[in-house]
């Protein structure tokens, strides 16, 4: 007579006991890689800030800031975004040097992101060259506001209200924020999650959670507070939505590769495919963008002879309220 085999179901404590030590574990390795991301990113604001004078080409800053990040242990998680005077977002420089310089008259933003295996920090800052007194307080009014956001936050507050806050301050000192910017959540392997932090009081916003990560991001300008698309990029970023796509060209097919692999879904610059590809990568980066393999990040801007400055800083969501990373 044969006999009957049982199959022995693990006990459920067990494997609940198992998840929670893998949950443990997994949040023991973000909180370490968040804070080395942020202390990072906090000594090479330190050490850039001190290079940036009149006269420096902004290539020189940018791949500056962009090796220390790397000699420190630290991933970018963008190219070192510069914006001078009206430029508000997504200027680094191109793959062909334009040869741009810092002049006495200008006002400069400095936006640098550092990850650990995705774990993301953002963070920027402003100097300004400028003596013209309309722009006296145009750093100081960014940086009340972050400060006041930052007293603000906890969990369960509505982010419009941390809107409101911001825009009251902003244009309080005269300034107007930028409509199309402001602070967002951060999500492994995403700068840009699905939560907004608004710089406007009438746009909508969303409850923050512990465990949240957060970049509060302050833009105030002289101008309209509203940016426009311009049709220069140099900042590109994987569309992971796009299924297979047919690709004619071989450094093409090489350069998604390289892509998937080194940056997944976070921004790259073309400058840093020419230290693998020689040649091909303009062309192989139309095709990706004609296929919607990669998506173009174009420089964002007010209109010309109007100023904007920037503060921003990473924070993780606890119980108690927050924790600054940058």
């Amino acid at each position: 007579m044969s006999e009957k085999h049982t199959v022995k179901k693990k006990p459920i404590k067990k494997i609940d006991e198992d998840k929670g030590k893998l949950d443990e574990e997994e949040e023991r390795i973000k909180l370490e890689s968040l804070k080395k991301a942020g202390e990072i990113a906090k000594q090479v604001k330190e050490y850039i800030k001190p290079k940036i004078k009149v006269g420096c080409k902004v290539l020189d800053i940018i791949s500056d800031t962009e090796n220390k990040i790397r000699d420190l242990g630290g991933s970018c998680a963008f190219p070192v975004n510069i914006g001078l005077n009206n430029i508000a977002a997504h200027y680094t420089s191109p793959l062909k040097d334009d040869g741009l310089k810092i002049n006495n008259d200008d006002l400069i933003k400095i936006d640098l992101g550092v990850h650990i295996e995705g774990y993301i920090v953002d963070t920027a800052f402003s100097i300004n060259f400028n003596e013209d007194k309309k722009l006296e307080n145009i750093i100081i009014a960014t940086d009340t506001a972050l400060e006041a956001a930052k007293m603000m936050i906890k969990p369960g507050i509505n982010t419009q209200q941390l809107g409101k806050k911001i825009e009251s301050i902003i244009k309080g000192f005269n300034y107007n924020p930028i409509k199309e910017l402001g602070g967002h959540q951060i999500e492994r392997w995403t700068v840009h999650g699905k939560k907004i932090l608004p710089e406007l009081g009438n746009q909508g916003g969303d409850i923050i959670e512990i465990g949240d990560i957060f970049a509060i991001e302050i833009f105030s300008s002289t101008g309209v507070g509203s940016v426009h698309s311009s049709n220069t990029c140099s900042i590109f970023e994987l569309n992971p939505y796009t299924g297979r796509v047919p690709l004619r060209r071989k450094s093409s097919k090489r350069i998604l590769g390289y892509i998937n692999q080194n940056f997944k879904t976070l921004p790259f610059t073309d400058r840093w495919l020419l230290n693998e590809f020689q040649i091909g990568v303009t062309f192989g980066l139309q095709e990706l963008i004609q296929q919607e393999k990669i998506r173009p990040h174009y420089v964002l801007a007010e209109k010309k002879g109007t100023y904007i400055a920037q503060t921003e800083e990473t924070i993780l969501i606890t119980k108690e309220g927050y924790t600054q990373l940058t």
